[in-house]
């Protein structure tokens, strides 16, 4: 019974994970090759001296999306601010593919 009852808490964890990922850089290309919608656009500002990818991360996670492409780095020296134009998706998946991709985990 105890066995029973911790995978099914296992499983539950890794599909709560799933649900609060952040949203993951994907290339403008990928959004041809798929059914996603715009959910935002986002400009979000650092130091000049961040990590472009990091920052990025850092302004999104807390997004309700599943990707995000990269449109515009710009920076303002005198500032010495580091501005980043970020447009956010959502990928809409078939009953299918998510089936699959829940047995795959």
């Amino acid at each position: 019974m105890k066995k029973a009852l911790s995978a099914v808490l296992l499983c539950a964890s890794f599909l709560s994970f799933q649900a609060l990922a952040a949203p993951e850089l994907i290339a403008k290309s990928t959004l041809d090759f798929g059914d996603f919608e715009k959910t935002a656009n986002v400009e979000i500002e650092g130091n000049i001296q961040d990590d472009v990818l990091r920052l990025v991360e850092r302004g999104v996670k807390e997004e309700e999306a599943d990707y995000f492409v990269i449109n515009q780095v710009s920076e303002d020296t005198h500032k010495e601010v580091l501005i980043v134009s970020v447009t956010l998706y959502r990928e809409f998946t078939t009953d299918n593919k998510k089936r699959f991709e829940n047995r795959l985990g």
